[in-house]
């Protein structure tokens, strides 16, 4: 009996600490001991409560901020070591709630092609996923090792952002492109584009408006990492928008060359929202 009480007393004062730290971190961490701790419960947290934009992608997309950080109705569903085709699927697939807007960062779509849906999309469909949705304390994000990668993460590159950071001065803005754009694609690179262009059609039949983005660093005009996403953009008639295209060199800063800094990340998001909520 007194073994069962000092047990009790001892987990009720763990998850007491637990819901301590994760409300001082605003909800959710930043970073886990792996990219699939990372991504999944950046996904579990970015499905609580009802979001108006959702930014799919890969780990560029993971270090923009969201709600959390002030950007408010704001939910990063960015999946570290992979892309935004496997959060595409499970918006069509109704395992993630459809909002009135979403964001596909384009830069890694082409990590999909010729690929089986990754380690973290098949998390999606798993019991032990819903419940750490709904329970914060049994989710990814209230992992020990997350709050201290977190904390090590922003020892060394500092802070999210605010929400009242001012914007990129963007020389471009988004535009339906012309299907005559699309670059031609062959093999893998067709079928995935053929497939994600299917997916948004149907998003955007729904009343969700969809934004094909190419985020710094950009990429090469013959590039994949641009080619499929535009031929996406064009094929599905949605929003397409190079972010790059006209920003002053130097602009956005980078912590290793790929993943902005938290201050240009913050100004980014300010620049999508302005401009991807008209």
């Amino acid at each position: 009996m007194q073994y069962t009480l000092l047990l009790t007393l001892t987990l009720a004062a763990c998850f007491a600490l637990q819901s301590l730290a994760l409300r001082t971190s605003g909800g959710k961490t930043t970073k886990s001991e792996s990219n699939f701790f990372s991504s999944v419960a950046r996904i579990q947290t970015g499905q609580r409560g009802q979001a108006e934009t959702l930014l799919l992608g890969s780990s560029i997309t993971g270090r923009l901020p969201d709600r959390s950080a002030g950007f408010a109705g704001v939910a990063n569903l960015g999946i570290d070591g992979g892309s935004a085709a496997d959060t595409l699927r499970a918006l069509d697939r109704g395992l993630i709630e459809l909002p009135p807007r979403v964001i596909v960062e384009g830069n890694t779509l082409h990590r999909a092609a010729g690929q089986e849906p990754g380690e973290v999309a098949r998390a999606m469909e798993s019991g032990w996923f819903a419940v750490g949705r709904e329970i914060p304390n049994l989710g990814a994000t209230a992992r020990p090792s997350a709050f201290l990668y977190s904390w090590l993460m922003e020892r060394k590159h500092g802070g999210p952002g605010s929400g009242d950071t001012a914007a990129l001065p963007t020389g471009s803005v988004p535009r339906i492109p012309a299907k005559n754009e699309a670059p031609p694609l062959e093999g893998a690179d067709e079928e995935l584009a053929e497939e994600l262009a299917a997916i948004l059609r149907r998003l955007e039949s729904k009343g969700c408006r969809v934004t094909m983005v190419l985020l710094p660093p950009g990429a090469d005009a013959d590039s994949p990492k641009r080619r499929i996403p535009l031929a996406i953009a064009c094929r599905a008639g949605v929003r397409w928008w190079d972010l790059t295209e006209g920003l002053p060199a130097g602009t956005v800063e980078f912590t290793d060359g790929v993943h902005m800094s938290p201050e240009s990340a913050s100004a980014t998001l300010t620049s999508l929202l302005a401009q991807c909520a008209r």
